[in-house]
């Protein structure tokens, strides 16, 4: 899927390089007459004058492992994996900041969808006192990685709210939805004040969530906030849905393609 994102952006120099020439996806890299290859980080590592930048999409415990491999060979990683390597990078929020890092890290999809829409909150209202997201994937989006990458996925998820907005109490939950057909991904974001809201300030939370759908369209065409409303006088509720642009993953899959989609602006900023 991002091989196919950046082709479309005109990235012409693209390879991918896996270790499982039998699985679905390098089968069908192969009938499409994709620039495949099936010696994982050996292939990287002999053709690596060929590269500016290496997005490793595998998992977190492989990509502690080619991060050691890689720090040293003055190339641009890009993480796409929940590990807590690489420097955090929100497009939202990052993409007018003159990035100087070598090492990126795109979070989680409930990361690159949520951190958005509490950051302008938290702007333009201050007291936020606790912050819970739950975030929603088809089982068929969840692979062996995303499995095995839970606890991974919650805690670098919540760092990153941490460390946009600064809110200290900060929950991530993350359900794997086996229903049929399959259910597109979705979060539902709950945050509650210190205080009673305002009658403008609900006004004012409602233009941020239009303002943020608006700007969001350029990073990921698919994604709709909503603000749900009011859950008591301290705390309201907003939800997003995140469909996929279709290219080689599903469209109900939105937790990966957000993320494949992301991983595309790093391109611009280096």
């Amino acid at each position: 899927d991002l091989y196919l994102k950046l082709k479309k952006k005109k990235e012409n120099k693209v390879s991918i390089f896996n270790l499982n020439a039998n699985s679905n996806s390098a089968k069908y890299c192969k009938k499409m007459g994709l620039n495949y290859h099936s010696n994982g980080i050996n292939g990287v590592l002999k053709n690596l004058s060929n590269f500016d930048i290496i997005f490793d999409a595998t998992n977190s415990k492989s990509n502690l492992k080619h991060f050691k491999i890689l720090k040293s060979k003055k190339k641009i990683l890009v993480n796409l994996t929940p590990s807590k390597i690489g420097k955090f990078y929100i497009p939202y929020i990052d993409n007018d900041t003159d990035l100087r890092s070598k090492s990126f890290n795109l979070i989680t999809c409930g990361g690159q969808s949520s951190v958005p829409v509490i950051y302008e909150i938290s702007k333009k209202i201050k007291g936020i006192k606790y912050v819970e997201i739950v975030s929603a994937i088809s089982s068929r989006s969840a692979g062996l990685a995303t499995r095995a990458n839970i606890d991974e996925y919650l805690s670098i998820t919540s760092k990153a709210v941490k460390n946009y907005t600064g809110v200290g109490n900060v929950k991530v939950m993350l359900n794997i939805n086996p229903s049929e057909p399959p259910k597109y991904m979705s979060n539902s974001i709950y945050i509650e004040f210190r205080r009673g809201l305002k009658i403008k300030e609900i006004s004012l939370i409602k233009k941020l969530v239009n303002k943020i759908n608006r700007k969001m369209k350029v990073f990921a065409k698919g994604y709709k906030a909503e603000y749900v409303g009011q859950i008591n006088k301290c705390t309201l509720k907003i939800k997003i849905k995140i469909e996929g642009d279709g290219d080689y993953l599903p469209k109900y899959a939105g937790n990966l393609d957000i993320i494949t989609n992301m991983a595309t602006h790093i391109i611009k900023k280096n």
